[in-house]
């Protein structure tokens, strides 16, 4: 792609701002037991979901420009087994089973696998297909396919066996994770951030049309987007050791 997406990276930086802030958050009422009532209404979960759409969009973005998918997504996924390592380890009661980074990781992975199969499809096509897919399979966690109020298909209660199939989709009865993104459906959402870059590329060429809006560089903002990964992986034990020395009753 030649020049780096600065736009991308201050979306990104955004995001993993509000995320450190809603995981500040978590820290406070499930480890220092401060009482936050927005944060135990409905209000907290459309702000985790804006977080991880926004992730996972602009994920899947990034791979349709990406030269070696499948070597950034062995990365990720390494960085989604230490994460589960860590909170086993330390907190084994908010242990992170298939979390956000494996998801990452592991579409990345398929997708560079499907990337002769993905890149002969329309992207128009494609990004409707994967959005109509990821409606209808957001409650299959629950046993369901169908749209949102109207489960249309109840699923055998074979498919949700042990953690394989939890990976997938269909986690088994008792399955906890703190933080839990399995396959299915989120590798849709993944999609349709693939196929929206794909409706921007210019044809052979592989470069963005509407370059310029691309190139937006917020100072500080776009660092933070750069560096996603690393500060992933370290603010939660930032957070975790403030709360724990700063809140009066959390150690």
């Amino acid at each position: 792609m030649g020049k780096r997406l600065h736009t991308i990276d201050s979306i990104r930086g955004i995001t993993l701002i509000s995320m450190i802030l809603y995981h500040l958050c978590w820290d406070l009422v499930y480890i220092a037991g401060i009482r936050l009532d927005f944060y135990m209404s409905y209000k907290r979960f459309l702000w985790q979901q804006s977080i991880c759409w926004s992730f996972i969009l602009i994920s899947g973005f990034c791979v349709a420009i990406s030269n070696h998918p499948i070597k950034r997504g062995l990365i990720v996924s390494l960085c989604g087994l230490v994460i589960t390592a860590a909170t086993y380890i330390v907190v084994p009661e908010h242990i992170v089973i298939f979390g956000v980074l494996t998801l990452h990781g592991s579409a990345m992975i398929i997708t560079g696998l499907l990337l002769p199969v993905l890149e002969k499809i329309h992207p128009g096509v494609l990004l409707i297909f994967s959005a109509f897919c990821f409606t209808i399979t957001r409650s299959i966690s629950y046993g369901y396919i169908g749209f949102p109020g109207a489960n249309v298909i109840k699923l055998p209660e074979e498919y949700y066996a042990n953690y394989l199939t939890a990976f997938l989709g269909f986690p088994f009865k008792g399955f906890y994770s703190t933080d839990y993104f399995a396959i299915i459906p989120w590798i849709f959402l993944f999609w349709c951030g693939f196929a929206l870059c794909r409706l921007l590329k210019r044809p052979k060429k592989g470069t963005l049309l509407l370059k310029r809006p691309f190139y937006i560089r917020i100072p500080g903002i776009s660092f933070i987007g750069k560096h996603s990964l690393i500060i992933y992986m370290l603010h939660q034990p930032v957070l975790y050791a403030l709360v724990m020395l700063f809140v009066p009753g959390a150690a």
